[in-house]
């Protein structure tokens, strides 16, 4: 790690001049002090701290960059990024240990069982030590995945079998295969849309929720979102070449058998041929009635090919299991059990679900056609779009985020756009801790964070004064 951090730093001072150094290194800094702090077994409230404060760090190095974005260029933004990557690719699972379901679900795979019909438990028995790895809450719900994502773990899962630590590894890299595809698509689509390519990147390539949930969570949103941005690009570059149209609407298909958010951008980019080349509504309606039974027809060749079959549209709905504290539906429901004793708190958070659904679908209608009637870009209603399924439905992770944040990176033209993006990054990137702990932990995890961070930035200003003091004088 200190070769490997000392080259990356080195690599760094090379390609930025001055002060453009400063706040890629800090990042760097960051994100080291994270692996670091939480690389031991069981961290203590003050390894938790310092996990923290690194956090704090990097999201603080990545506000910088973008107060002075206009100075860096797109190639040194990936070296920014690389270096930031670096150290989270040996660190152990962060913020989630979702990436032990994915081995799960390709351990059962590989051996010849159904992981639409079988939760870990009860396909590898409570004894085997891929049944343990995986959350108590998660370990009886069958796979909620596509056929392509559980493919790609039971690959995984027959090249190392049970091996945990080269699981987390492979997994790692196809996420940043996906974080690759990002890059390269995001200064194209910014292009089309008016924005800086330096703005969508900063905002949707280097946002401290990439680092957290694709490289360092293992998340598979990773490759869906590249695929998708992709999937946009390669349509949307020549929409009147039909195989351009194919290819993208192929990746989109892929995307959407990884995580089925994903054929909302089919949706999009539907929307956006329908107005190109159907100038009525029922032109339109035809439009979107044969891109849709493309994606149906792959996504059923998909499900042969990968011999997983149709099971996973049953499972859809595992992870309303758990109810999410994030969701806004369920807020009704936690309300109604504080006042109640939790009786009542299924109840009511049932409720909130479908008057969520209906109000998720009126938007989702109501986007739409907006969309059709005003020529709004893709990559706007596609941020529009996920947006407000995330108010409106059911479950709300951290890195549900991505799906809104890094489509809409693209196509952030006005400054009040981009500032909902930094605000809800910031929260969110500060809001989970990288590892579990207890309360008591977690309090004075984030006090101690808090105080180490606030004396950081008073010493930073004084020798930042002292400085300029000494210019002023020579």
């Amino acid at each position: 790690m200190g070769v490997v951090s000392a080259t990356a730093v080195r690599r760094l001072r090379a390609s930025f001049p001055g002060a453009q150094f400063a706040f890629p290194c800090a990042g760097f800094a960051g994100v080291l002090v994270l692996v670091l702090a939480t690389s031991i077994a069981r961290p203590t409230w003050l390894m938790l701290a310092l996990g923290l404060t690194g956090m704090g760090v990097v999201v603080l190095a990545w506000l910088g960059l973008g107060r002075r974005r206009t100075e860096f260029s797109v190639h040194r933004l990936y070296w920014t990024m690389a270096a930031w990557c670096l150290p989270l690719l040996v660190a152990r699972p962060l913020f989630s240990g979702d990436v032990h379901s994915y081995l799960a679900q390709g351990v059962i795979a590989a051996d010849g069982l159904d992981p639409y019909r079988l939760g870990p438990l009860a396909a590898l028995g409570a004894d085997s030590p891929v049944t343990q790895a995986v959350s108590p809450y998660w370990q009886n719900t069958p796979a909620p995945y596509g056929p392509v994502a559980v493919t790609v773990s039971r690959t995984i899962a027959v090249l190392v079998g049970e091996n945990q630590m080269a699981t987390v590894l492979l997994n790692r890299l196809v996420e940043i295969a996906g974080v690759v595809l990002i890059a390269w698509a995001l200064p194209r689509l910014a292009r089309r849309t008016g924005v800086p390519e330096t703005t969508a990147l900063w905002l949707g390539l280097l946002n401290p929720l990439v680092l957290w949930h694709v490289v360092a969570g293992v998340h598979n949103e990773g490759l869906m979102l590249g695929l998708v941005l992709a999937g946009m690009e390669i349509a949307l570059h020549q929409p009147s070449r039909p195989g351009r149209v194919v290819a993208g609407v192929v990746l989109l298909t892929i995307a959407a058998n990884i995580k089925i958010v994903a054929a909302v951008a089919l949706l999009c980019l539907g929307i956006e041929l329908a107005r190109r080349h159907g100038p009525t509504i029922g032109r339109a309606l035809l439009v979107l009635v044969g891109l849709f039974t493309g994606f149906a027809a792959l996504s059923v060749a998909i499900a042969a090919v990968s011999g997983l079959g149709l099971g996973w549209l049953g499972t859809l709905g595992g992870g309303t299991q758990v109810h999410s504290w994030m969701a806004p539906t369920n807020q009704l429901g936690f309300l109604v059990g504080a006042f109640t004793g939790g009786e009542a708190t299924s109840t009511a958070i049932a409720v909130g679900i479908r008057i969520g659904a209906l109000a998720g679908a009126v938007v989702v209608i109501f986007l739409s056609w907006k969309a059709f009637r005003d020529g709004r870009h893709p990559l706007a209603t596609l941020g529009r779009l996920f947006a407000a399924m995330l108010l409106t439905g059911p479950v709300v992770q951290p890195w549900y985020l991505l799906w809104a944040i890094v489509p809409f990176s693209a196509a952030a033209t006005t400054r009040r756009a981009r500032r909902v993006i930094v605000v809800a990054s910031v929260v969110f990137a500060l809001v989970l801790p990288p590892v579990s702990g207890g309360a008591g932990e977690l309090v004075e995890g984030y006090l101690v964070a808090v105080a180490l961070l606030g004396l950081g930035f008073a010493v930073v200003r004084a020798w930042s004064a002292r400085r300029e003091k000494v210019s002023v004088a020579e």
